[in-house]
């Protein structure tokens, strides 16, 4: 049977323990062979894939072809024409021909789809309104595109995009030489490094080329494919009313930033 306890009766305190943590305790002792410190974490070699790319990519210079740089950044060069094309209203499509010429097919514009374009972008961006950055970006998309369609500034985003697609795709592959892509193997980080190197550095030559030297900009001036005339003249004369050299510089402080925006990002 059960005592009763009676009410009046004083009960001793009960003692307060501290409580027990187990950071409290370090183990200084384990099974033999076992270590108990945690593993170091592995060091990442992304500065190193991005030395040898870029090594490679002065070397490929002495091995490879002309035409394997020119095929290289023909494809964003006219993906990024046709793309902004595209998104201002203009059925675009790029075209790359083996006699190592390519252009892109820019029809006139169709106002419904520049608007059509601009409410898609918004819906989305609605859509994706839990992802603020990815919302963001479709906002200002949907704001951006009916705001340029239909003046020169337009006009100027089409012709800027092809460097501009040749140097977003070397940002890309910077990017992925770093953090290691899709595969994080070495073939692939430095493959994607000694690509984005090759880019920026036909972009720079270019630009300085044609800062510094009239025979570079006397080639540039006849060199266009299948007679057209060439992305930085036709912004030059046609659209900002200026001279070469002044569009090359623009375009030189834009083509410093690939490396450091692909390593940033």
């Amino acid at each position: 049977m059960r005592r009763a306890v009676d009410p009046t009766t004083v009960l001793p305190p009960l003692v307060d323990r501290p409580r027990i943590r187990a950071h409290d305790f370090t183990i200084v002792g384990g099974p033999p062979g076992r270590s108990t410190s945690p593993a170091p974490e592995p060091l990442d070699l992304g500065w190193r894939f991005l030395a040898l790319g870029l090594v490679l990519a002065w070397g490929s210079g002495f091995v490879l072809p002309g035409s394997f740089t020119w095929f290289l950044a023909a494809i964003p060069h006219e993906m990024g024409h046709a793309t902004v094309g595209c998104l201002l209203g203009h059925p675009s499509a790029p075209a790359i021909s083996l006699r190592g010429e390519a252009w892109t097919g820019i029809a006139e514009q169709r106002p419904f789809l520049v608007w059509a374009i601009a409410l898609i972008a918004a819906a989305c961006a609605y859509g994706m309104r839990h992802r603020t950055g990815v919302a963001l970006g479709l906002g200002a998309l949907a704001l951006l595109v009916p705001a340029i369609a239909f003046n020169e500034v337009g006009e100027a985003a089409i012709l800027v995009a092809g460097h501009g697609g040749e140097l977003a795709f070397a940002t890309y592959c910077f990017y992925l030489a770093v953090t290691g892509g899709r595969t994080g193997t070495p073939q692939e980080r430095t493959a994607s490094a000694m690509a984005g190197a090759l880019l920026q550095f036909v972009n720079l030559k270019l630009c300085v080329g044609l800062i510094v030297s009239a025979e570079a900009r006397e080639w540039y001036a006849t060199n266009g494919s299948v007679g057209l005339v060439n992305d930085y003249l036709r912004l030059a004369n046609d659209v900002f009313g200026c001279s070469l050299q002044a569009v090359a510089g623009a375009m030189l402080l834009v083509g410093i930033l690939p490396l450091p925006l692909g390593v940033v990002l």
